[in-house]
């Protein structure tokens, strides 16, 4: 297992482990019935980086105030960093309060072949050096890669967190994790070629005399920018970009050389005096499976063209409202796609806290020029390592594997429809793990749903995985989510 799927492993147990026993992080602790929590990954924050990030909740009492959440990092070493990964960690710990963080759970291996006890050293020297009450420290035996917590009674505690009292030692806003422990990921926004083309364009604009793309807007788009935004800078309005600093210009190229291309930018096109065509063209990227070019803003009686294009030849809509309106998903469009594409390659290690281009995000851009196609050979290969390794969909992809395990061997004929069970009830099941995920392993942090129609469980992870061949089209009665082993495996293999 990686660094990064045993730390996700870790954070896991250790918020079960919290939850069940808030002694071990409060000097007064709250009742069992009133403290919930998630593992998730660190957001997009300035460096260090944590590990994992544990969230917990204490909902109100009379007794205790209003509701609190508690952010605390997780700082995991393995055992070939040595004494070095120990001492490290424990400047680490300290960054992290720094940075706003409630507190640190520092875990450690059980022992060193040159350290026999490391927890207790490390307890020893925050005793003598540190006034902060919000360090824990925990060691840990191997894990089992059996268990559906691979860490399961695996941890030992050496000092107790106590986060009640810990104030942060500086007044950073804490950081937020993000709802999962894996990537943010959403089908129609994780392409390898819409990656590729952003992360160029970072490339690119960060080589010395490289001017930034210049788009030519058409009268009547900048018209209807002025109507909603008046005086803001309409190329900037159309892409969501306020700013001027690298990441923001990289996203102005990506947005007007292939999305709103030249080419893309209008609408529609007038026929005769009255006849309004959708102009249905494409985007300048690649779908996933390679079937074509995608299409943003056509392609559907409900997108913003069709609809306009509909109501202009009812004449139900003046020519500059209907220009308002697809102006202004232009610009709405442009602020979810960044936010995909921006979290998505942070989350995959393609760019780092400031949106600049890592090592591995400088291999998977001069692998896509040199192969031409993103999505095969070996840029396709550095894609999925990225996805299942920094990505975390490893994690995901054991826990789907361990649950489905544990409950079919009990009855391989669960979610399967009577009377003849030769149906697999695939919505009920996506469900049940959802639910698993969620309650015993405090993996998913739920949230309310913002507008629109409810999303099914998992959608966006099983469609991506579908796509680059790691789980099979279909679900099997005895088995769930089949997955192909020897590509993921391979996947996992994949050095960065």
């Amino acid at each position: 297992m990686s660094h990064d799927l045993e730390a996700s492993f870790a954070a896991t147990e250790l918020v079960n482990l919290l939850v069940r026993a808030p002694d071990n992080c409060f000097e007064t602790p709250p009742p069992v019935s009133r403290l919930s929590g998630s593992a998730a990954r660190e957001g997009r924050h300035a460096w260090p980086h944590a590990d994992g990030v544990i969230q917990l909740v204490e909902t109100s009492s009379s007794t205790r105030g209003p509701a609190s959440t508690y952010n605390i990092a997780l700082e995991f070493k393995r055992p070939n960093e040595g004494l070095h990964g120990v001492l490290t960690a424990i400047g680490q710990a300290h960054a992290y309060l720094t940075k706003g963080y409630n507190g640190t759970a520092i875990v450690i291996p059980k022992s060193y072949s040159n350290l026999d006890n490391p927890g207790s050293y490390v307890n020893e020297v925050l005793e003598h050096t540190s006034k902060s009450e919000g360090i824990g420290v925990f060691t840990y035996s191997k894990p089992d890669p059996s268990k559906v917590s691979p860490f399961e009674g695996a941890f030992t505690i050496h000092r107790k967190l106590k986060i009640d009292l810990a104030i942060p030692m500086s007044g950073v806003t804490q950081p937020l994790g993000t709802e999962t422990q894996w990537a943010h990921i959403r089908e129609g926004s994780t392409e390898p070629d819409a990656f590729f083309k952003y992360l160029q364009c970072l490339k690119q604009l960060g080589d010395a005399g490289t001017e930034p793309y210049a788009p030519r807007i058409p009268k009547e788009i900048s018209e209807a920018c002025e109507r909603l935004r008046p005086g803001y800078n309409p190329v900037n309005y159309l892409s969501y970009s306020p700013n001027n600093e690298l990441p923001d210009k990289a996203w102005r190229q990506f947005w007007f050389k292939y999305v709103l291309h030249p080419g893309n930018i209008k609408g529609w096109s007038l026929v005769g005096h009255s006849n309004y065509v959708v102009n249905s063209t494409g985007l300048l990227i690649q779908r996933i499976d390679g079937s074509g070019q995608k299409k943003f803003f056509t392609g559907r009686s409900d997108s913003v063209r069709e609809k306009t294009c509909a109501k202009l030849n009812a004449g139900t809509i003046s020519l500059s409202d209907a220009l308002d309106e697809l102006v202004k998903n232009y610009h709405d469009r442009a602020h979810s796609y960044r936010e995909d594409i921006d979290s998505g390659c942070e989350h995959l290690g393609f760019i780092d806290g400031e949106g600049r281009l890592t090592d591995i995000g400088y291999k998977f851009v001069d692998a896509c020029e040199r192969y031409k196609n993103p999505n095969a050979g070996l840029p396709r290969a550095i894609f999925l390592g990225a996805l299942i390794n920094e990505g975390g969909l490893g994690a995901f992809l054991h826990y789907v594997y361990r649950l489905s395990e544990e409950r079919f061997s009990r009855n391989p004929l669960d979610f399967t429809a009577p009377p003849d069970s030769s149906c697999f009830l695939q919505s009920e099941y996506l469900a049940w793990m959802e639910e698993q995920m969620m309650t015993s392993l405090k993996v998913i942090k739920k949230v309310s749903l913002r507008g629109g129609v409810a999303r099914k469980p998992f959608q966006a992870e099983l469609a991506i995985l579908r796509s680059l061949g790691i789980v099979k089209d279909s679900f099997r009665i005895g088995t769930g989510v089949v997955i192909n082993w020897p590509e993921l495996l391979e996947a996992m293999r994949l050095p960065k």
